[in-house]
């Protein structure tokens, strides 16, 4: 049992689902991270608009995507 609640889509305020909907999708759930920060409509919010910067309108191409999670992962010593 988590000890900060998750708050679910279907108890989720108006503006918490809105925001759930517009990250996740009709065969994408809404991951757990998202339920937890379904806590703070705010940080909800930035978390978002981060992400869809990030993932749904890239600047970069597929190539040099590819090649930053490369790098950050030698930097960070992690497998990818």
């Amino acid at each position: 049992m988590p000890r900060i609640p998750l708050v679910e889509p279907e108890t989720a305020s108006a503006e918490v689902r809105a925001l759930y909907e517009s990250f996740s999708g009709p065969d994408v759930p809404v991951m757990n991270v998202m339920k937890l920060f379904g806590n703070n409509v705010e940080f909800l919010a930035a978390l978002t608009h981060i992400a869809n910067a990030l993932y749904k309108t890239p600047q970069l191409s597929p190539r040099y995507r590819e090649l930053a999670y490369l790098r950050a992962s030698q930097l960070n010593s992690c497998h990818y």
